[in-house]
Formats: C-alpha cells, sequence, structure tokens
C-alpha cells in the first residue's frame, strides 16, 4: 500500500528539513584508495600474503598460499571475509570474490565517519615469538614491540594493572597468539560498494592471521581472527558473516568439495588419486572450521546440537556450506550484495533451497544447507563421489571449485562487537582419500578443545621444539551422528597399544568405558548404546601411549 501523507506537502517539507537538521550525521562515506600493505604469515610450514581489504592470498595479480613452504606448491588460489545484514529492513554488504574489495584500512571514529586519509592506517603489524625472547633475553626492544598499535586497539596483555596504556618496562605485552600474530585494522565505510553495490554497513574490523612454528593436532594450520564492531546508530539484524574460497589445490581443475556440519567444516580434496601439479601421488585436503561464532540470534534452530533451541548463549555455528558451479543460472558465482546475501544464507541466488542430491539443485525434496555432506571414503549418504541413492547418476566431475562457509544469522546492536574465529587446515595422508580423513581428524580435535589454540606459542621456560607430531591411528567420526539410540565408532591401530577409550558428557563424568587394555593393530569397531541418555552432546576420548584424541557425539531425540 502507498504511502499518502496526511498533512500538507509545504508544511511536510519543513517539517522534515528540522527533523534532518535536528538528526546528528552518521558515516559519510569516505574516497580511499585501495590498500596497499602487505604481510606475510610464514611461522610453520605455510607461506601465505595477508591484505587489510578482506582478502587473502591474492591481491589481484599473484597469488600464494605455499605448503610445504618452500615448494613452490600453493593449495589455495583466494579467500576473501565476506559479510551481509540489515540495516533499517534494507540490504548492507562488505563483499566480493575477485575485488573490488570493500574494506578499508583505519577505524571508525564514534560518528561513523573513516579516517579522511586511509593510507595512515595502511600498515599490517606483526609481533613474533622471537621478539619476546630477545626483550626477555637480551633486553633489546624490537621494532614489533615498540610499534604495537595499542591505541587503535590491537590487543594487549596488561602487565601493569593500567588497562589505558602501553607499558613494556612495567610488563605490558602484545597479545600474541601462536609464534606470529599479524594485526590490522579495517572498515567499509573507506569507498563506495563497487561490487556488492549496497551502502556500506559501518563496520569496524580489527583483525589479525596467527601461526604455530610446529605443527598443531598433526596438521599445518593458519588461524583468522575478525573482531567487528557495528559502529551505525542502527542495529545490523539478520546477519551472515563467511569465508569464500577458490581453492587450487595443486591443480586446480582435478577437485571436489565436501563439508561436515558438526565439525563446522567446509573443504576441499582432490577428486582423483592424482595431482598433476605439484602434490603427485598424495594430494593433501584443505578446509575451513569455524572454532568461535557469533552468538545466533533466535532463528528456531538447534546451532549447537545440544537439543535445545534459541537458549541464551547458543553460538549461531557453521550455518551453511554452499558451492558455486560457475557461469550463469541460479549456482553460477554471485555477482553483487544481493545474490552473495542468498549464498550466505545457504540459499542458491533465486531463494531457493539447496537440496540433497547431484549437484543441490532440485534434486531431492529433502533441503540441506551444507552441500557434500556424506563421508567421500566410506560414501554413505551424498558426496561428489557418489550423488545420492541414485547410481545411474554417476560421480560428479573434479573441477575448479569455489564455495561459501558461513555463520549467522546474529545481531549485532549500535556500539555492539562480536568476534568470529576460523582456522585454515591443510592435511596429507597416504592417498587422496586418506588426506580426507586425516584433516577430518584433525578438526575434531580442534573443534574438542577449541582454547587450546588460543595460546601463545612462545614458551620461554622451553626453547627447544616439541617432539615431531603423527597421528598414530584412525580415529574416525562415529557413524551416525547425530545419532537416536547407538553408533558406531571405529579406529585402526598401526601396531600393537595399549588402548582406552571412553565416553563423557559435557561436564566431563565417565559415561561408559568402551575399551581397555592391549590391542593388536588392525582395526576396530565398537557399538555404544545412548538410548537411555537424555539428548544432547558427548564426546568419545581414545587414550593411548602419548596421545589422547576426543571426537563429539550427537545424541537428538
Amino acid at each position: 500500500m502507498p504511502f499518502k501523507l496526511l498533512i500538507p506537502v509545504r508544511i511536510s517539507f519543513v517539517f522534515l528539513a528540522v527533523i534532518l537538521l535536528a538528526l546528528p550525521a552518521f558515516g559519510q562515506v569516505g574516497t580511499c584508495d585501495e590498500t596497499q600493505a602487505e604481510a606475510f604469515l610464514e611461522a610453520g610450514n605455510i607461506r601465505a600474503p595477508i591484505y587489510n581489504n578482506g582478502a587473502l592470498f591474492w591481491n589481484r595479480s599473484n597469488t600464494l598460499y605455499e605448503v610445504p613452504k618452500g615448494s613452490g606448491i600453493s593449495a589455495m588460489f583466494t579467500s576473501t571475509f565476506v559479510l551481509g545484514g540489515l540495516i533499517n529492513g534494507s540490504l548492507r554488504s562488505a563483499s566480493s570474490t575477485f575485488g573490488p574489495y570493500e574494506f578499508w584500512p583505519g577505524p571508525l571514529d564514534s560518528e561513523g565517519n573513516p579516517p579522511d586519509d586511509c593510507s595512515t592506517y595502511d600498515e599490517i603489524w606483526e609481533i613474533r615469538s622471537d621478539d619476546f625472547a630477545l626483550y626477555d633475553q637480551q633486553g633489546i626492544v624490537s621494532d614489533n614491540l615498540l610499534n604495537w598499535p595499542w591505541h587503535l586497539g590491537a590487543p594487549v596483555v596488561d602487565g601493569d594493572g593500567n588497562p589505558n596504556n602501553y607499558n613494556l618496562k612495567d610488563g605490558d605485552r602484545p597479545e600474541l597468539l601462536g609464534d606470529q600474530l599479524l594485526w590490522w585494522i579495517m572498515n567499509d565505510r573507506g569507498s563506495e560498494h563497487e561490487w556488492s553495490k549496497t551502502q556500506p554497513i559501518g563496520l569496524e574490523v580489527r583483525a589479525s592471521a596467527f601461526a604455530f612454528v610446529h605443527a598443531r593436532s598433526g596438521g599445518d594450520i593458519t588461524f583468522y581472527r575478525y573482531h567487528l564492531t557495528n559502529k551505525n546508530t542502527a542495529p545490523l539484524t539478520d546477519a551472515y558473516a563467511g569465508m569464500f574460497l577458490d581453492p587450487d589445490l595443486g591443480n586446480a581443475a582435478d577437485d571436489h568439495m565436501g563439508s561436515d556440519s558438526l565439525l563446522h567444516l567446509g573443504y576441499t580434496y582432490n577428486g582423483d588419486p592424482l595431482d598433476e601439479n605439484g602434490y603427485e601421488d598424495t594430494p593433501p585436503a584443505i578446509g575451513y572450521t569455524f572454532l568461535l561464532t557469533p552468538e545466533a540470534q533466535r532463528d528456531s534452530i538447534d546451532n549447537d546440537y545440544d537439543g535445545q533451541v534459541d537458549e541464551p548463549g547458543e553460538t549461531a555455528g557453521m550455518h551453511a556450506a554452499i558451492p558455486f558451479e560457475g557461469g550463469g543460472g541460479i549456482q553460477g558465482d554471485p555477482g553483487d550484495g544481493a545474490e552473495m546475501y542468498t549464498f550466505l544464507q545457504g540459499l542458491w541466488q533465486n531463494g531457493d533451497p539447496m537440496t540433497v542430491g547431484g549437484n543441490g539443485a532440485h534434486y531431492s525434496n529433502k533441503p540441506t544447507r551444507y552441500a557434500y555432506s556424506g563421508d567421500p571414503i566410506t560414501q554413505p549418504f551424498w558426496t561428489e563421489r557418489q550423488p545420492y541413492s541414485d547410481s545411474s547418476l554417476g560421480a560428479n566431475p573434479p573441477g575448479d571449485k569455489r564455495f561459501l562457509v558461513t555463520s549467522g544469522p546474529f545481531t549485532l546492536l549500535p556500539g555492539e562487537s562480536t568476534e568470529i574465529l576460523l582456522a585454515l587446515v591443510w592435511a596429507r595422508g597416504s592417498n587422496y582419500l586418506d588426506s580426507v580423513r586425516k584433516l577430518k581428524g584433525i578438526v575434531g580435535n580442534m573443534q574438542a578443545t577449541p582454547s587450546e589454540y588460543l595460546v601463545s606459542g612462545y614458551r620461554p621456560e622451553l626453547l627447544t621444539p616439541p617432539p615431531s607430531f603423527e597421528f598414530p591411528l584412525g580415529f574416525d567420526q562415529n557413524f551416525p551422528n547425530p545419532f537416536t539410540w547407538s553408533t558406531t565408532i571405529r579406529y585402526s591401530l598401526p601396531k600393537p597399544m595399549q588402548v582406552r577409550l571412553a565416553v563423557y558428557d559435557l561436564l566431563g563424568r565417565e559415561i561408559e568405558v568402551l575399551a581397555q587394555g592391549d590391542h593388536e593393530a588392525g582395526t576396530y569397531s565398537l557399538e555404544f548404546d545412548g538410548s537411555q541418555l537424555p539428548p544432547g552432546i558427548y564426546y568419545a576420548r581414545i587414550e593411548l601411549d602419548h596421545y589422547q584424541f576426543t571426537r563429539k557425539l550427537v545424541r537428538i531425540p
């Protein structure tokens, strides 16, 4: 129904002018140039460039996610942090695929305005374990320590009891996660949104990327942390954030995609046994997993799989993992903010739901938000190797895969902040499918103990590296999961070992010991009967030698 003026036009214009003059001006769009800053994340076995415009690994001319470091082989082409939501019912987006990008260097002021000159903040700051060791052992203050931008909000561990200063002499230190941390600050109001064709959100992002020198959990991992603050005067609602990724796993043209909602994981693996562009007969798998996500707004979904819906403190988790098929049509690459927003929700461009089977478009009447969520090794359910129940279709052909992993929906009130932490995990097994098994094992261990990765790699009391770590067994995710009555837990031992396998509840109370004692080499399958337990999350933990691994079990009514 069209809006009707209920007062004379001349009076209404005067009234409107008075109102507009009385309102504070919010957040002007700036005229910032594209960022020029670049820094390399290179602790451990990975070397990758970082930019302060929302993009990772590719600067629209060169690309690199080199792993193993020094090999000359790249596992990723590009990745971009994307976000969309509603301000007063109007779509706002800070998104892109291959540019132009929609974040610019610098903070937003209290009125939501970007800097007059963004180039002042066109920098990526760095801190390393070496900086701490040099200062602690020799008293030498490196440039990294001296120039840490605490005044812009770069995190500091307070050592002198005064949170409003940065005093190295009295114990203040940059908050170092991993052995190398890169930190930058950016906003989405620095210039016009040419790609999304929407108005800016009014978002300030304090971002960091970090890595450990020594491999954690048996994989090569880089971490990406985004601290989001709504500097708009209106709430941001129905918001979704995620990562667009174009993985080129050695040879870009022979990959498959998969996802695992319980591991909050979207990943790529080789679609055949041989990678012709560097990885040869042992192609790795690589994927993003969400370790921290915003608190979910009420959406009638059990986002954290604990048997409760919309409870206080429920986090959004991974909302969707959805591929792009390239070209046109409802599965084609998003070309603006509106199309990206539908993908962020786990929908095709026209708003249709993804469905289980085939390529996910109108194959069945079973809607899903998680593409190819079956196990490509054992092939139950739906994978690109076997498209669900109709064997006449055959496997999807390997190709150059692009997809999106997302979290939401969430709300940010004016001045409110939230955090997102993702890990990009690279894992290499004995062959292309064993790499998937290893990837899921690493991520499962991470999901069970995410706080173990929000720590400094610097240990002044232990300057020698830890022993090399390799998974000594196959400890598969239980199947089915979630389960209603019972579920099967399978593990494989490469040699005789002492084994203890038990199930615990969320409070760490032991529910049942499934196996204990000497085991010969081989594969074991055990059934866990959970029919007498209340619905919720449980953990299966296996212990042997100096190793311990955990898998999440989810019982539903």
